[in-house]
């Protein structure tokens, strides 16, 4: 090979290696900008779980705080990209969130080109709105003597979180009315009701006055919604044992040899001659926010009798109100069947114009509740059922056995048994019947259930429209975020970016 064929054969290897350089450059190049783009993709992303997360929030939870813990679980397995701002802002309505967020990626073959090119730059924006459904809603609330102290003010929180988080900054809303259902062993419509009863007055309650509670209907009526017209009710009236105690019927105390008292010693005769203190009498008020018992020390035709359904109503300022008045009502136990009964009672179009005006000082408007339309026309109608535990008969310690109920006593065998320990196993099955026959309306049933007692769970598990809208709440610290959820649920969240 001549010296002029080995100096061109080194040229063009020179010339091959010189391009080399600019190709691997650019290959290099095309490696970073893609792992930019990934990047880019799972910005996007992020900031997208951020706003619909966050927005939910608005106007009743830690909007910022939520938005940012999904924002960052987002972006925690993202490699080689530092953020360096994120923007939370909500709009002055309470109903839109944008979320932008700014990041670097450090680059690996770019930083060839020189200092300007040691990292890139993405960016991501995303704004969400929330937008409340049109529908009906009953929130039926356990309010038992098992609710007493922390449950009961958690409840009062979280069901304040969830209006606030469906009304958004609205006071009043054109499409969304909410009941508020207290229930314990009863349910109370309030004393303005005389004419749902049988025979229309309430009678027998002197020297007390009839609270607005009343007794399950017989014949199969406590799982139906069939207005009063065609089934009135009876009203509740606890009966007084001071007659069996006058006579000593319930026997006398060996130490003392004073009678023992009945469990409702109320009334002023027969004399009951004792030495020792009476139960004092429960409150006599009309005042809605004093309808409860606040022990098991109490005696009185309406102990056990717990505070007024609110019927359905667009006024947020007089739902908070009420919600923030509730207290437990100790005695009777806990029937969770006749609260879900009234919740349905307060949407079924067979009690339209029926509510009107309660003692609590709303009123529901004479056209609702609305008829039953299919899924995604018109009204929805929805019911949020909230229990502390499984069915119980509270049994007083003082005699006769088990409190007087709805069902009264467990002794007149109204269940179809005397037995104490049988008659949790009939009031469920008449639970269960019941929410089959409210969901073949078409409403969806949310069930939250406390405590740790994980007895009655499946039962309210199936009660719900599905597994994802069954909640557990193992203590009142997270009754919140059960509640808080529903809410999210229940309001119509979209990406508008």
């Amino acid at each position: 090979m001549s010296g002029r064929q080995k100096a061109r054969r080194g040229s063009i290897a020179l010339a091959g290696a010189l391009m080399l350089l600019p190709l691997s450059l650019l290959a290099g190049m095309a490696i970073d900008f893609g792992r930019a783009w990934a990047a880019q993709d799972q910005l996007a992303q992020a900031v997208d779980a951020a706003a619909l997360a966050g927005v939910r929030q608005l106007g009743a939870g830690d909007h910022d705080r939520e938005a940012r813990q999904f924002f960052t679980a987002n972006m925690a397995n993202v490699d080689d990209v530092t953020v360096s701002s994120l923007s939370i802002a909500p709009a002055a309505d309470n109903q839109t969130l944008t979320v932008s967020a700014s990041a670097g990626i450090a680059t690996t073959f770019l930083a060839l080109a020189g200092d300007d090119w040691q990292q890139l730059t993405i960016s991501a924006t995303a704004r969400a709105r929330r937008s409340t459904m049109a529908m009906e809603l009953a929130l039926v609330l356990d309010v038992s003597g098992e609710m007493v102290g922390t449950p009961i003010s958690s409840l009062r929180q979280s069901a304040t979180e969830l209006i606030n988080i469906l009304f958004g900054s609205k006071t009043v809303h054109d499409s969304l009315f909410v009941a508020v259902v207290p229930y314990a062993a009863t349910v109370n419509f309030g004393p303005n009701r005389s004419s749902w009863l049988q025979g229309g007055a309430a009678t027998g309650f002197a020297p007390f006055r009839w609270r607005g509670c009343v007794e399950a209907r017989p014949g199969g009526e406590d799982q139906t919604d069939t207005p009063p017209a065609s089934a009135p009710f009876e009203p509740f009236r606890y009966p007084s044992t001071r007659a069996q105690t006058a006579v000593g019927a319930f026997g006398v105390d060996r130490k003392s040899g004073n009678p023992v008292f009945g469990d409702a010693d109320w009334g002023t005769s027969p004399a009951i001659i004792s030495s020792e203190t009476p139960d004092p009498d429960d409150s006599d008020s009309q005042d809605p926010a004093q309808m409860w018992t606040d022990g098991t020390a109490r005696k009185g035709p309406n102990v056990g009798c717990g505070q007024p359904i609110a019927g359905l109503s667009n006024d947020k300022t007089a739902l908070l109100r009420i919600v923030s008045l509730l207290q437990a009502t100790s005695r009777g136990g806990t029937m969770g069947h006749l609260g879900l009964q009234a919740g349905w009672m307060t949407i079924s179009p067979r009690w339209r114009g029926l509510w009107g005006s309660n003692v609590w000082g709303t009123t529901t408007p004479a056209g609702l509740p609305l008829d039953y339309r299919p899924p995604g026309e018109g009204m929805a109608k929805v019911i949020v059922l909230m229990t502390s535990g499984e069915t119980n008969w509270f049994d007083h310690s003082r005699p006769p056995s088990f409190d007087y109920t709805a069902f009264g006593r467990v002794a007149e065998d109204r269940l179809g048994t005397r037995s104490g320990n049988a008659t949790p196993p009939r009031l469920n099955d008449r639970f269960a019947s019941l929410c089959e026959a409210i969901k073949a309306r078409g409403i969806t049933i949310y069930t939250i259930m406390l405590g740790r007692n994980r007895g009655g769970q499946n039962l309210y598990r199936q009660c719900a429209t599905s597994s994802a809208h069954a909640f557990y709440a193992p203590d009142a610290s997270q009754l919140r975020a059960s509640f808080t959820e529903i809410g999210g649920q229940l309001a119509n969240v979209r990406l508008e970016r």
